[in-house]
């Protein structure tokens, strides 16, 4: 942490620097787009490293935006650019508080909960750095880490440190296996319960055509959980996960779009009876869309597949991607999983927008699973409701209602309510 903090301080002062020995110019952008402040001697060429740093933004609203200030090189061909975005995010609880600062229908406790929790948290808060840039082998260029504290303790928490093409994307991001521009904008970080949400380190190749299809496919290192025992074990992974993709934007426009996705698992564990190694093969299958109607948006996913769950937003926490089998003592078998939201959202301003968003999961049991085990997670819902306003181009405010239910395998349910206040910069 005290290297980071040496780093972050040593680029501000590089930067402090570079705007008193170089005069600052102000480059000419477009109305809609995030403001910067170029400081270069040839400021005619940087609207071309502004127009990368703009066009490799995140759809993802929790990534940051593009950065307000800007190093340009002597050419004009290559940026870096330092920034992120800090939040204030109040919660509180009623009718049953959430153990945990994402609102998750699993984390909801069966017993024992407070009635009511007020607390405020600054975790999201994200810092970044990303260098970006055009030349004649690689065409444009992008290098990009950031992080957050999210980690162990407030720790400062890796969430992407990358590099990408046009075609390859190489480091650790966001999943292939996920369609981040149809995620419904919530304050809470979790965001819908039946929403695809996991980040690897990964080869990602991905082609795209004049007629708006494109498609990808990915290699990535696992990231197993399951309940272990006396009769199994987890194994080191032998095999890469292989996501890919096919998506079609209508009217060659990201803003409307259909995307098709798949990906294989093989999870490598250890029969503690025999010491045997084996191995499970998991599977999901993936349909999500986002649609653009005027101020109108419709954002919507479904996701199916066996050996999946640390790959889902609200059932990765429970650890479920194999789990024992009740009828075959030192063996592991997976549990169907069926996850997925449907959400809207209305631009009544360019300043003003609200959003709305259910969402389900839904573990099925096998081999008596759900009989051996009747207090554990089986099914989850989650509700949003919320209103943002921009006050300026950098500065958002927003409030959000959270509802969420938890039923077990024992039939039993239960609730939980959270009001969410938000006050975000971007800088």
């Amino acid at each position: 942490m005290k290297r980071i903090s040496k780093i972050l301080f040593l680029s501000g002062l590089l930067l402090s620097a570079a705007v008193s020995s170089t005069a600052q110019r102000w480059v000419e952008i477009p109305e809609g787009v995030t403001p910067m402040i170029c400081i270069s001697e040839t400021v005619n060429e940087a609207p071309d490293v502004v127009e990368i740093f703009q066009n490799t933004q995140s759809a993802y609203h929790h990534d940051p935006r593009a950065p307000r200030f800007v190093l340009v090189d002597q050419e004009g061909k290559w940026g870096l650019g330092i920034g992120g975005y800090l939040q204030t995010k109040i919660e509180y609880d009623f009718d049953k508080a959430v153990d945990n600062v994402d609102f998750l229908p699993s984390a909801i406790q069966r017993a024992g909960a407070p009635s009511s929790q007020y607390r405020m948290d600054m975790t999201n808060s994200t810092l970044f750095m990303k260098l970006v840039g055009t030349s004649r082998l690689l065409g444009d260029f992008e290098v990009f880490t950031s992080g957050n504290w999210r980690g162990s303790g407030l720790g400062f928490q890796l969430q992407n440190a990358y590099m990408s093409t046009k075609y390859l994307k190489i480091g650790y991001s966001i999943g292939t296996f996920m369609d981040i521009a149809a995620i419904p904008v919530t304050i809470d970080y979790g965001g819908p319960c039946g929403m695809t949400f996991y980040r690897s380190t990964q080869v990602q190749f991905k082609y795209g055509f004049d007629f708006g299809l494109s498609m990808g496919i990915g290699l990535e290192v696992p990231d197993v959980r399951a309940p272990e025992n006396d009769d199994i074990s987890l194994d080191a992974q032998r095999l890469p996960a292989i996501p890919l993709f096919v998506q079609y934007n209508l009217g060659g426009w990201s803003g409307n779009h259909i995307r098709l996705g798949a990906i294989m698992r093989d999870i490598s564990y250890v029969d503690n009876i025999t010491g045997e190694d084996n191995d499970k093969v998991g599977w999901g299958a993936q349909a999500s869309m986002l649609a653009t109607i005027g101020k109108l948006q419709l954002k919507g996913q479904f996701t199916i597949g066996e050996g999946i769950g640390s790959l889902v937003n609200n059932i990765s926490n429970v650890g479920v991607d194999v789990v024992p089998d009740p009828n075959s003592p030192g063996k592991a078998m997976m549990l169907r999983s069926e996850c997925w939201y449907a959400g809207l959202q209305y631009n009544f301003t360019k300043k003003l927008f609200a959003s709305a968003t259910y969402s389900q999961t839904v573990l099925h049991s096998r081999s008596g699973y759900g009989d051996v085990n009747p207090t554990a997670y089986r099914k989850g819902q989650y509700l949003a409701a919320n209103l943002f306003y921009n006050i300026t181009d950098n500065m958002q405010l927003g409030i959000e209602y959270l509802h969420g239910w938890r039923m077990d395998f024992d039939e039993k349910t239960y609730n939980a309510n959270r009001i969410n206040l938000s006050a975000r910069y971007d800088f």
